[in-house]
């Protein structure tokens, strides 16, 4: 049953508002409801993450589970970017090891678990619909929540409320604050089980005329594709029941012929709109938005499970001197962000210009100029 009051409300179950759960609850005994409108265990985009991931689960309190979880090493990337050949980038010299490719329903249980060992409440299917702030702010927000199990709304006073939304940050969107965004694009997703055959364990991206493409293995024989493209290239990828998305990926360079090599059967296919953007004020003095919901991110950068689990400890900072009452730890979230999506959009532009063999592509031309 959901409570009529709490101290603190997480929108949002994915890695950034799980992790803020299990922080919240390690540092103060606040009590903390979570709800998500997925079910639990429902597919979410998102299978690796870099080495240095493992230092955040450290501090989450959940390393060990996470090595018996069945994740996979990666050993690096393999790319055909800004030239005709493939390109390799290794993780033997990182002194955290290797990358990670993910059982992503395993790792979400994982930090599910231990935000409910820890005291949060959490409650899946049910979904976020209004906000109403008090004049005094001492009483933070009401909000408007429905189960899906019981098809009715509910009212609950949350004296601080972290918008873990998502990049449609639903919350703050409740609040008149709307995302300054600097591009748009699209992912066709494509989630396979592996038959038959054997296929690197590198991770692999290649450019194409309109955009570009990702190949990885993960664990528990599963297989993920991904081409991304502006809008307009879509309706072509869905052709004939996605003959289109699978006809582009034969004709790759290098995906082509790793793709060959397997026999996939149960895909399904999903198409995500990912928004690069960032929230014009990613707090008050009662609220905080994190994650994908106060900046997301470009695929390419590869960071949206480091940055949602980092912003999630960074909530239970936040939260503690909330309660302390500390006036100093006002806007400092606010300045790390600012300075993160700088530093992305930076890095991204790197990357795209990396990329001229088609100088007259609008795809190309669009992401080489973005503002910086």
């Amino acid at each position: 049953m959901i409570n009529a009051k709490y101290d603190v409300v997480i929108l949002g179950g994915g890695p950034a508002g799980l992790a803020a759960a299990i922080a919240i609850r390690t540092k103060t005994n606040a009590s903390v409801l979570l709800v998500d409108r997925q079910n639990q265990g429902e597919i979410r985009v998102g299978e690796n993450c870099p080495p240095e991931t493992v230092l955040l689960l450290k501090q989450l309190g959940v390393a060990k589970e996470f090595y018996r979880g069945g994740h996979k090493t990666c050993p690096g990337y393999a790319s055909v970017w800004g030239r005709d050949t493939p390109g390799y980038n290794d993780f033997i010299v990182n002194p955290q090891g290797p990358a990670w490719r993910l059982n992503r329903q395993a790792f979400d249980k994982m930090l599910a678990d231990r935000a409910e060992s820890c005291g949060a409440q959490i409650s899946w299917s049910t979904r976020f619909i209004d906000a109403q702030k008090h004049s005094d702010e001492s009483e933070g927000f009401t909000l408007r929540l429905v189960r899906k199990s019981e098809d009715s709304e509910c009212d609950v006073q949350a004296k601080f409320v972290i918008d873990a939304t998502g990049s449609t940050a639903s919350f703050a969107g409740k609040l008149d604050i709307n995302k300054s965004v600097d591009d748009e694009l699209f992912a066709t997703v494509r989630f396979s089980t592996l038959a038959h055959g054997k296929g690197s364990k590198q991770i692999q991206l290649e450019a194409f005329e309109h955009g570009w493409c990702y190949h990885a293995l993960l664990p528990a024989e599963k297989v993920v594709s991904m081409v991304v493209t502006e809008k307009k290239h879509l309706a072509t990828l869905r052709e004939a029941e996605f003959q289109g998305f699978n006809d582009l990926l034969q004709s790759t360079t290098l995906i082509g012929p790793s793709l060959a090599k397997l026999d996939l059967e149960q895909s399904t296919y999903h198409t995500y709109c990912i928004r690069s953007g960032v929230l014009p004020a990613a707090e008050g003095c009662n609220w905080m938005a994190i994650g994908d919901a106060v900046a997301s991110f470009d695929p390419i950068a590869a960071q949206g499970i480091y940055k949602g689990l980092s912003h999630g400890l960074l909530a239970g900072e936040k939260v503690l001197s909330w309660l302390e009452n500390r006036e100093n730890s006002q806007l400092r979230f606010s300045q790390q962000i600012k300075s993160q999506y700088g530093d992305y959009q930076r890095n991204r532009s790197h990357v795209y210009q990396l990329e001229n063999r088609w100088s007259n592509a609008l795809f190309w031309l669009n992401r080489q100029h973005l503002p910086l």
